[in-house]
């Protein structure tokens, strides 16, 4: 399996509520939320296809029809798509209905660049800021779309974890996985599997390495 992992945020100080990373690696936060897949950002490159004859699919659709898909592809299967067995918490709330709105928002225009977003510490911070949180407590879990490269066969995340009152983030990698499937949601909901497949184990074990000191 095909991963890079990049320290994005070494923002390891004590949150509000005492929820550190420490106490995220040790399941002491209490329920984490699942917030869903932030797709208002990510770039496409290639061949966006549904099957091998049936033409091109506009980056409108992609942002329509399928940024709802994969989200839901990870709450309807969550079995597959066991995002609480890879990061180990007791309790994995999903409420993806801020990353819906946004996703909904995005300019289907900008999402043709095809490069890397190559996002730098102040960019995530940016985009965490700017969620329509409410009065939201605790920790919550975001995936940060980067790109879906058809020609490569890759899709890029941002794995965030965050307080969601003070917004300070206190776990950020980048991951690349490849997508694999039949059909245009299962092809690019592989990267989210083998995502899930690699955190169990590998990423998971190297981030509390590395933040949990």
């Amino acid at each position: 399996m095909k991963h890079i992992i990049v320290l994005c945020i070494a923002c390891l100080g004590m949150a509000c509520q005492a929820q550190t990373v420490q106490d995220f690696f040790s399941d002491k936060t209490g329920p984490v939320t699942w917030l869903g897949i932030d797709y208002s950002h990510v770039k496409l490159a290639g061949d966006f296809t549904q099957f091998k004859d049936a033409g091109p699919i506009p980056p409108a659709e992609v942002r329509d029809k399928y940024f709802p898909a994969w989200n839901s592809l990870v709450l309807n299967e969550a079995t597959k798509y066991d995002f609480r067995g890879m990061f180990m918490v007791s309790s994995l709330v999903p409420d993806i209905n801020m990353v819906t709105a946004l996703n909904a928002a995005t300019d289907s225009e900008k999402m043709k660049d095809g490069n890397e977003n190559k996002f730098n510490n102040g960019d995530i911070k940016n985009f965490i800021v700017q969620y329509d949180l409410k009065e939201k407590e605790g920790l919550g879990i975001v995936l940060i779309a980067d790109f879906m490269n058809k020609s490569s066969e890759m899709a890029g995340y941002y794995v965030v974890v965050f307080n969601m009152t003070s917004r300070d983030v206190i776990l950020c990698e980048s991951v690349v996985e490849k997508a694999g499937g039949i059909g245009m949601r299962n092809y690019w909901g592989g990267s989210l599997y083998n995502l899930v497949k690699d955190g169990k184990k590998n990423l998971y074990w190297a981030w509390k390495a590395k933040y949990n000191k």
